[in-house]
């Protein structure tokens, strides 16, 4: 072999090495990106604030009606915190920050249930204020739960016993 072509194949290899450690490197750095989206959301939810709120919210009925919510401001303030917290995480979804399927695993069903539960308030909402952007997100990630991601576990059935054959 002359000198030309060692420098040729020295040349192919570093490049391939190189493109080898950037897809490498894209790999780790969208799984750090996702583990960190998934702790934002367990930290979104740990909170007293989300649990009291999300508590009320789920205790109300299916299209809650606008005046029932309006009436209690208890419920309305656990409403719109809910609302608040899952109008950004539909956003940050949208944007890529935090995965779907992440999301449908932590807290699909809570989401789901939760926009059940505040369609009427929020169809009201936009009414009253003649914008199709109020609680945008959170609509549009629910919409987007159900859309894409049937999953093994749905309301009726949860993780504990679609996954109980799992093991580390």
């Amino acid at each position: 072999m002359d000198v030309g072509t060692i420098a040729n194949v020295a040349t192919a290899a570093a490049v391939i090495t190189g493109l080898v450690f950037g897809i490498i490197e894209i790999v780790h750095a969208r799984r750090e990106r996702e583990e960190r989206g998934a702790f934002e959301v367990v930290h979104a939810m740990l909170t007293p604030e989300w649990m009291r709120s999300m508590a009320i919210v789920q205790s109300l009925p299916d299209g809650v009606p606008a005046a029932d919510l309006e009436a209690d401001p208890n419920k309305l303030e656990a409403a719109e915190s809910v609302g608040i917290i899952l109008e950004t995480l539909g956003y940050s979804v949208y944007r890529r920050i935090v995965p779907l399927l992440v999301v449908d695993d932590l807290i699909g069903g809570t989401v789901r249930i939760a926009f059940r539960k505040m369609r009427g308030y929020i169809e009201y909402d936009r009414a009253r204020v003649g914008s199709q952007k109020s609680w945008e997100w959170f609509q549009w990630l629910a919409e987007r739960l159900d859309e894409h991601l049937p999953g093994k576990t749905t309301l009726a059935l949860g993780a504990h016993q679609a996954h109980r054959t799992w093991r580390p």
